[in-house]
């Protein structure tokens, strides 16, 4: 009778070992998540361009970065950026782009109101490592 019940003793403990394990490794999973780097959110950074003379609105870029620093690096990376820095912005000659940064006017998440480039996609993929390509180049940055 004794060993019946040592046998049922032992089934329970190990169940509930198992029960425990599975409820720390939760428990810790999610301190680590807290714990852990925050994750990068949105960041819009707004640009005057030529367009500023016709009396269009500023260019608003969204991307995922840690800070307003972060995002201008990493806005200065995409093709798309680049794109427009060159054609929509660029100058003639070779002094450079035509356009503003407007602090005032860039923070981080979304714009609350008119329109914006959403990049985030596109640094999703750039952020991917193409096999057999040669390391993009950056442009030049409009914050120095």
């Amino acid at each position: 009778m004794i060993e019946e019940k040592l046998r049922e003793y032992d089934d329970a403990r190990i169940t509930t070992a198992i029960e425990a394990s599975d409820h720390l490794d939760t428990v810790r999973n999610r301190l680590a998540h807290l714990l852990g780097p925050p994750a990068p959110s949105p960041f819009t950074l707004t640009f005057a361009g030529q367009e500023r003379y016709a009396g269009e609105a500023p260019r608003s870029f969204v991307v995922n970065a840690m800070n307003l620093d972060d995002a201008a690096r990493i806005l200065a990376g995409l093709p798309s950026w680049h794109e427009w820095y060159l054609a929509d912005a660029g100058a003639p000659d070779d002094r450079g782009a035509d356009i503003i940064y407007l602090p005032e006017q860039s923070h981080p998440g979304l714009p609350t109101r008119g329109e914006y480039v959403d990049l985030r996609d596109e640094q999703e993929t750039a952020a991917l490592p193409l096999t057999g390509s040669p390391e993009p180049r950056a442009p030049a940055s409009p914050f120095q």
